[in-house]
């Protein structure tokens, strides 16, 4: 018999465990620009703060679905790579403009 618990949840667990591989991709094109030119004018800091903002209460719903349900790791993985690479963003870009 069908069944979501059995047959989509480790489904979903796998696919969510892919989103801190597939947004490290995506980083890495702005980590390669600003380390090549050492200019981040260009990025808003204001905008990556929110997003980190953003990132740190998804980690905070996370962690707490972890705690009382006791599912939701690869979410909290996920949601915790998410602020580790924001961070690195914001910390490469706060770098190169403290230099200028």
């Amino acid at each position: 018999m069908f069944s979501v618990e059995h047959t989509l949840l480790p489904i979903a667990n796998v696919a969510e465990s892919l989103v801190p591989v597939i947004s490290l991709i995506a980083y890495l094109p702005q980590w390669r620009h600003l380390l090549r030119t050492r200019d981040s004018r260009a990025i808003s800091l204001t905008s990556w703060w929110i997003w980190a903002l953003a990132y740190v209460i998804s980690v905070f719903y996370a962690a707490v679905l972890l705690a009382v349900t006791g599912r939701g790791l690869p979410l909290l993985l996920g949601t915790t790579c998410g602020l580790l690479f924001v961070l690195i963003t914001i910390g490469m870009a706060w770098f190169f403009r403290r230099g200028r």
